[in-house]
């Protein structure tokens, strides 16, 4: 049973889901998905996940995500002026989604952890982008130059990390019909890279995971309610839970071979 995640290198072009349907080619199987929407133009890290390991994506909605883009101005602004507005644009900004999104259009806090000035080439200035899930850059670039009197467009973007799944382990559609199972990350390196809490139990109670039965905590100073656990039996994740008062819930159940 193919089960895992591709951290694949998108092309400009096709849609996330035209990506994922060719992984699911190339690996031949029925079930996958992707985290984490790339418009057709912008290229990068788009994850996906195949088989059991879908079940995992959850884990996946709140985290940051990592861009280089090029925002082209409608004028000519002095790097002094910019560099003053950026200051406005970090930390904690309010957003509205533009109109073509897919969630309601009303204003929400998210959070600019770094905007720095990479390259400036006369009204194109490259920029380097870290902030919090649900982001949307282009309206970002859209309020910065509105900010600066001028006007302003996303010219160019390209994802180069959500949280620790980085460009520099990606591959691109050619590679991974060359290399399939090399570029395939398990379920329990998933589980190491999102540094997920777990919980080990013994082969005599994987038949209660299985069952859906909660799992009694002896000691809760370890964890923190409402967080997701990852629960292995010896060294094979086999569910994912949710703290409640002391013990875990049984929320999703990977099955195996």
């Amino acid at each position: 049973m193919i089960s895992g995640l591709i951290i694949l290198d998108k092309q400009t072009g096709p849609t996330s889901f035209d990506c994922v349907e060719q992984v699911k080619k190339i690996f031949r199987v029925d079930k996958a998905g992707h985290t984490g929407t790339l418009d057709p133009k912008v290229t990068g890290v788009l994850l996906i996940l195949l088989g059991e390991a879908r079940k995992l994506a959850p884990l996946f909605d709140k985290l940051n995500k990592t861009y280089l883009g090029v925002m082209h101005l409608h004028k000519e602004v002095e790097k002094e002026k910019l560099e003053e507005v950026l200051k406005k644009f970090r930390g904690e900004i309010i957003q509205i989604p533009p109109v073509r999104s897919r969630v309601k259009r009303v204003a929400r806090k998210r959070t600019i952890y770094k905007l720095e000035i990479k390259k400036i080439e006369g009204r194109d200035i490259t920029m380097f982008i870290e902030c919090e899930h649900g982001t949307y850059i282009r309206k970002l670039f859209s309020d910065i130059g509105e900010e600066l009197g001028c006007g302003a467009h996303m010219k160019y973007l390209r994802r180069i990390a959500v949280d620790g799944f980085k460009e520099e382990e990606s591959v691109d559609l050619e590679r991974l019909k060359k290399e399939r199972e090399k570029c395939l990350i398990g379920n329990e390196e998933i589980i190491s890279k999102l540094k997920i809490n777990k919980i080990s139990l013994k082969k005599e109670e994987e038949k209660k995971v299985e069952n859906g039965v909660p799992i009694i905590l002896k000691k809760m100073d370890k964890f923190i309610q409402g967080e997701k656990i990852a629960i292995f039996v010896e060294n094979t994740l086999r569910a994912i839970g949710t703290v409640e008062k002391n013990k875990i819930r049984i929320d999703r159940v990977l099955k195996i071979d």
